[in-house]
């Protein structure tokens, strides 16, 4: 019985690097947006400030709101690619 999963090939390795970098890409843009009151970013603060009551926002949920979308499409993506190199 083998306990631990076998290493990963190369291949794997390399597209989880690169995986990994658009995400964090993904990330930093988002904070980007979101700390330099992009109109994105500002309609969502304005949502929020809203749903609050006292006009107050969290940047942290903003930044959450403009990252999920791309990270959701970029989950089938990788999958799709994972499956296409293990064959």
């Amino acid at each position: 019985m083998n306990i631990f999963q076998e290493a990963a090939s190369k291949e794997n390795k390399t597209l989880n690097v690169i995986f990994g970098s658009i995400t964090f890409g993904l990330l930093i843009a988002a904070t980007y947006l979101t700390l330099t009151h992009h109109p994105f970013a500002n309609t969502i603060n304005l949502w929020q400030a809203k749903l609050m009551g006292d006009d107050k926002y969290f940047p942290a949920l903003t930044i959450l709101l403009l990252v999920l979308p791309p990270l959701l499409i970029l989950l089938p993506v990788k999958l799709l690619v994972f499956k296409f190199f293990k064959k």
